[in-house]
């Protein structure tokens, strides 16, 4: 058995958070099922780049697994299959702004009086309360308030966008996971449900906790220009290579920095200038077996990823009839999701006919 087999889950999310934190969970064996529009759906659907069947690529990704149910919530019909649905499920999921859910005649709170032991998980930029609770906003947005993003700026820079989104999914995904995880363990043992709220603000904000305590206790912040991890340390940085493919090397702890210093035939430079002109006399594979043992390891580009032979010994990534799949990293016995994404709408009859409604009768 999977970890959470057994377990369902309504995911009302849209977008990367909420799909991806079901992502995770799917992975230890839960079931989800996405309640969506039926105008469009969820609009990752639609966001390029496209896969063959003109679905968004990354929907399948986040996606593969699922059951869709395509519900007008807006509808008297689409709110009582929608609730009928929610007594059906351990767990409801969504990422509305704060008000929305009790707009639409869900209300959390309403839910769960009504249903002790249900668990709803509530992934918000700003969480539920306080003053910024209802302002739009996005995972750029987070990193910066978060502190973060200043990290990634030298001295006088303004810092740059960071390409992945650490706040959407460290901050709304992981750490709803994590919270989904941590109340179902609860409610085993006193059998109450609970609201989480979950800020992917302070979940990036955590991601920082080691520089906010240090910045507090120094009164400054640092930058990447002389933070040690940032790329001012030569022997912790990435170097390009004779054939144009990158390495990283992360020699911190001073027996690997003088084996790494050993094996490179020099001392620590000044700067890094002088190891980039030497990495830059061979080739990455070369530099790889040369340095085995030294935390060296090559800086993949996104397409190189799914053949690196690591990780296809470990099974992390599968090839599928539909592309290929990445493993979730969690769980004693990884769930490998190799089914397509689900077309709208596609189980709502199914779905539907579990909780006792004939829906071709009530459309």
């Amino acid at each position: 058995m999977r970890p959470l087999d057994g377990i369902r889950i309504l995911d009302l999310s849209r977008l990367l958070p909420g799909p991806m934190c079901c992502w995770y969970l799917r992975g230890m064996g839960a079931e989800v099922v996405k309640l969506e529009s039926p105008a469009g759906g969820d609009p990752m659907r639609h966001m390029p780049p496209l896969s063959t069947d003109g679905a968004g690529l990354w929907f399948h990704a986040l996606n593969s697994g699922a059951s869709s149910v395509a519900l007008d919530l807006k509808s008297s019909d689409g709110l009582t299959a929608a609730k009928a649905l929610i007594k059906s499920v351990d767990v409801v999921i969504e990422g509305f702004r704060p008000g929305v859910m009790a707009r639409l005649g869900l209300d959390p709170a309403d839910l769960i009086e009504e249903h002790p032991a249900l668990i709803v998980v509530s992934i918000t930029g700003y969480g539920q309360t306080g003053a910024w609770r209802h302002r739009p906003g996005h995972d750029l947005g987070y990193m910066g308030l978060s502190g973060m993003l200043s990290m990634n700026a030298g001295p006088g820079q303004v810092p740059q966008p960071l390409s992945a989104q650490v706040a959407d999914v460290g901050g709304g995904a992981l750490t709803g996971a994590m919270a989904v995880l941590g109340a179902l363990l609860e409610r085993e043992r006193t059998g109450k449900g609970q609201w989480v709220d979950v800020s992917m603000t302070e979940g990036a904000m955590a991601f920082g906790l080691p520089w906010l305590a240090a910045a507090q206790f120094e009164g400054r912040s640092p930058n990447s220009a002389e933070h040690p991890l940032g790329g001012s340390l030569p022997q912790y940085r990435c170097y390009r290579c004779q054939d144009g493919q990158d390495i990283t090397v992360a020699a911190l702890e001073p027996k690997f920095l003088m084996d790494l210093c050993t094996r490179l035939g020099t001392a620590i430079p000044e700067s890094a200038e002088a190891w980039e002109a030497l990495f830059a006399t061979r080739p990455a594979a070369q530099w790889l077996q040369i340095l085995e043992g030294c935390c060296v390891a090559p800086a993949l580009k996104m397409h190189e990823v799914v053949d690196h032979p690591l990780h296809r010994e470990r099974e992390a990534v599968k090839d599928t009839p539909y592309g290929f799949s990445v493993v979730p990293p969690v769980g004693s016995a990884r769930q490998f999701l190799n089914e397509p994404a689900p077309q709208l709408g596609a189980d709502t009859i199914r779905e539907l006919a579990r909780v006792g409604i004939d829906w071709e009768d009530s459309e």
